[in-house]
């Protein structure tokens, strides 16, 4: 019953329509690019992949992928999948290169790790995690998931600009200004601060955090939204004192965006 009231808090993204259905994201052929230099997993994603309508390609190395993230033809892409351990560097490292120049969905796959190294792949700017071995008809599902969202996700955030404590949050410029100075925001800080927004002054269940920011089901021993709000409450703090504590911690149910006291 706790649960089910604390959910009921989840109010819906303010997007400025008040009426009308949801955003559908329309079907299209979608090009993903997968950095991993196990060619068997390669092979494996392409006989499994259950939609013939998309096109998956393959880059093996960090330096391959690098020259990829830095031409023209990533625009081209709706999605990549990073292998974290690559042959000749990290997997991480080409994350952060692509998250700089781009917004575009990544799902980082590992072959090792726990709840804390995915906290560390989320923090570097991926947006979902998958651990080997793994279904691919799930990976698929995720991939067309983050897709949609992004589609969805372009449309409502045009024009669309708050205030969190003395600090203009522009979602559509994805970025938070106060007086000459300002801070980017990740796609995904936007999408979080949007989240508190659409529940300023009540209670922010971390279950509605995970399904309308992250697009999955809140896991407890997951510490991606605990990450993701200690960096707004640092860059927030870093353009004003005063608007770093206005994130309240609600302790067992999740976040409270409030006014400067």
């Amino acid at each position: 019953a706790a649960k089910a009231a604390a959910d009921a808090t989840c109010a819906p993204l303010r997007s400025g329509r008040t009426h009308g259905p949801p955003y559908q994201a329309p079907e299209k052929t979608m090009n993903i690019m997968i950095i991993e230099d196990q060619r068997d997993v390669v092979d494996m994603l392409r006989l499994n992949w259950s939609d013939s309508r998309d096109r998956l390609d393959c880059l093996q190395s960090v330096k391959q992928a690098s020259r990829f993230i830095h031409s023209n033809e990533l625009a081209a892409y709706d999605c990549m999948l990073i292998d974290i351990n690559l042959t000749d560097g990290s997997g991480l490292e080409v994350l952060r290169s692509a998250r700089a120049r781009s917004d575009i969905p990544i799902v980082i796959i590992s072959g090792a790790g726990d709840a804390d190294s995915r906290a560390d792949a989320i923090s570097v700017g991926a947006d979902d995690y998958v651990m080997k071995p793994f279904s691919v008809k799930e990976l698929r599902a995720r991939v067309h998931r983050l897709h949609a969202a992004r589609l969805g996700r372009d449309i409502v955030r045009q024009g669309l600009a708050f205030k969190v404590g003395n600090i203009e949050c522009d979602i559509g410029r994805l970025s938070m200004d106060f007086g000459d100075a300002s801070q980017p925001l990740t796609a995904l800080e936007g999408r979080i601060l949007q989240v508190l927004h659409a529940c300023a002054g009540e209670d922010c269940p971390k279950s509605c955090i995970a399904r309308q920011a992250l697009f999955r089901e809140y896991d407890p021993r997951d510490k991606t939204i605990d990450v993701y709000i200690n960096r707004l409450r640092g860059k927030l703090a870093e353009l004003d004192a005063a608007s770093g504590d206005v994130i309240k911690t609600i302790r067992g149910v999740g976040y409270r965006l409030s006014d400067i006291q």
